[in-house]
C-alpha cells in the first residue's frame, strides 16, 4: 500500500512541476530511493519468473504418477499369465483324471492289484485337483485385485496429467502478465534514472550489488531504516538536505529522509 501511495505522489508531483510555473526539487535521495522501489519490483518479478520456468520444466508429479501406473500394469499383467499358467495346470490336472478314469473303467485291466493302484491313483490325482482349483481361484482373485488397482492408477495418472496441465496453463498466463509488468516496470526505471547524476547512480548501482539489493534505506526516528543505526545530528541534518546524498557511517547506505 505504502508503494502505490509514494507512486501517486511521485506521479503527482512530476505532473505539478510540469504543469505548472512552480520550481519543485525532487531530492537525490528521493529520486534514488524511488529508483530502488522499481528495481525491488524487478527483482521480485524477475525471481518469480525464475520459478514459474522450475515449475513448468518440473515433471516430478507426472514421472511418480507414471511410474505407478507402469507398475500397476506390470501387476496386471504377471497376475493374468499367472492365471492362465493355473488354469492350464487345473485343465492338465482334469486330462489325467480323466485317462485315469478310462482305465480303471474302460474293461482292459482286469488284474485286482492294478485295478487297485489305478483307484488310488484316480483318488490322489482328485485331491490334487482341489489343490489346483484353490491355486485358480487365489490366482483370479489375484487378477481382479490388479486390475482394481491398474484402473485406479490408470484414473489417478490421467487427474494427474490434467491437474498438471491446469497448474501450467496458469503458470503460463502468470508468467505473460509479468513479462508486460517488467516492461512497464523497465520504462518506470528509465524515466526515474534519467533525472539522476550518474556519479550518484553509480553508487548506487555498486551499493545494491553489495547490500542484497538495499542501497537505499529510509530513515526512521533517527535512525538507519536497513541497520538500524542511531544517527548523528550532522548526519540526520544532512540526509534531510535535498541537493545532496548522505550515506549512514554504519552500513554506508545512502539515507532517505522523506
Amino acid at each position: 500500500m505504502n508503494l502505490v501511495i509514494e507512486r501517486l505522489q511521485f506521479i503527482y508531483l512530476l505532473y505539478i512541476s510540469k504543469s505548472t510555473s512552480i520550481i519543485f526539487v525532487m531530492s537525490e535521495s528521493f529520486k534514488l530511493f524511488r529508483l530502488q522501489q522499481i528495481d525491488s519490483e524487478l527483482d521480485k518479478s524477475y525471481a518469480r519468473i525464475k520459478a514459474i520456468d522450475q515449475l513448468l520444466a518440473d515433471d516430478e508429479k507426472i514421472r511418480r504418477s507414471q511410474l505407478k501406473l507402469d507398475r500397476a500394469k506390470k501387476e496386471h499383467f504377471d497376475a493374468e499369465k499367472n492365471l492362465r499358467l493355473e488354469e492350464q495346470k487345473v485343465k492338465d490336472q482334469r486330462i489325467k483324471i480323466e485317462r485315469s478314469q478310462a482305465a480303471l473303467y474302460g474293461g482292459k485291466v482286469s488284474n485286482p492289484k492294478e485295478l487297485q493302484d489305478l483307484q488310488q491313483e484316480s483318488e490322489s490325482l482328485k485331491k490334487y485337483l482341489s489343490i489346483l482349483e484353490d491355486q485358480q481361484l487365489e490366482a483370479m482373485l489375484a487378477l481382479d485385485d490388479a486390475e482394481a488397482g491398474y484402473v485406479e492408477a490408470a484414473e489417478a495418472h490421467a487427474t494427474t496429467k490434467t491437474q498438471v496441465a491446469d497448474q501450467k496453463a496458469e503458470l503460463s498466463e502468470e508468467k505473460t502478465e509479468l513479462l508486460q509488468d517488467i516492461e512497464r516496470q523497465k520504462n518506470e526505471r528509465n524515466a526515474a534514472s534519467a533525472n539522476i547524476v550518474p556519479a550518484e547512480l553509480s553508487i548506487y548501482e555498486a551499493l545494491r550489488k553489495q547490500k542484497k539489493g538495499i542501497a537505499v534505506a529510509r530513515v526512521l526516528d533517527k535512525t538507519c531504516g536497513a541497520c538500524g543505526s542511531t544517527l548523528s545530528a550532522t548526519i540526520f541534518s544532512s540526509a534531510q538536505v535535498p541537493t545532496k546524498i548522505t550515506r549512514c557511517s554504519t552500513c554506508g547506505r545512502i539515507l532517505y529522509a522523506g
